[in-house]
């Protein structure tokens, strides 16, 4: 079987050029789910949209009721969806940071095999 080949470039570099690909895929998630904050932002109501025709204090307090209910989850939805944006964009930065150590090491390891080397 032969000795490793700690310098063969395709060791090194298909883990890293792996984890950059990756990094791109969650940059685009980040991306589009930053469009979709921006779009849901855009979806609230008016109060009077929940209006129905009963006359009186009925009326008022289901409209109150509905509109209630409409603006949590639609707060609800609004930050998960921010905190969608947000996550994904730190796993794309994780993955990155990931790939520039791997690559730091590799080159240090590198480095110091050579030290080596020549001080035999």
């Amino acid at each position: 079987m032969g000795d490793y080949n700690w310098f063969s470039e395709e060791n090194l570099q298909v883990a890293t050029e792996g984890l950059y690909e990756e990094a791109k895929k969650w940059e685009g998630l980040a991306d589009r789910m930053l469009s979709v904050v921006s779009l849901a932002a855009g979806q609230s109501l008016q109060p009077s949209a929940f209006s129905v025709i009963v006359d009186g204090p009925v009326g008022l307090a289901t409209t109150s009721d509905l509109n209630g209910g409409y603006q949590k989850m639609f707060d609800w939805l609004n930050a998960l969806f921010q905190q969608g944006a947000v996550q994904f964009e730190a796993m794309a930065v994780a993955l990155k940071n990931n790939a520039e150590w791997y690559d730091h090491t590799d080159a240090n390891t590198a480095q110091n095999f050579d030290d080596i080397a020549k001080q035999s």
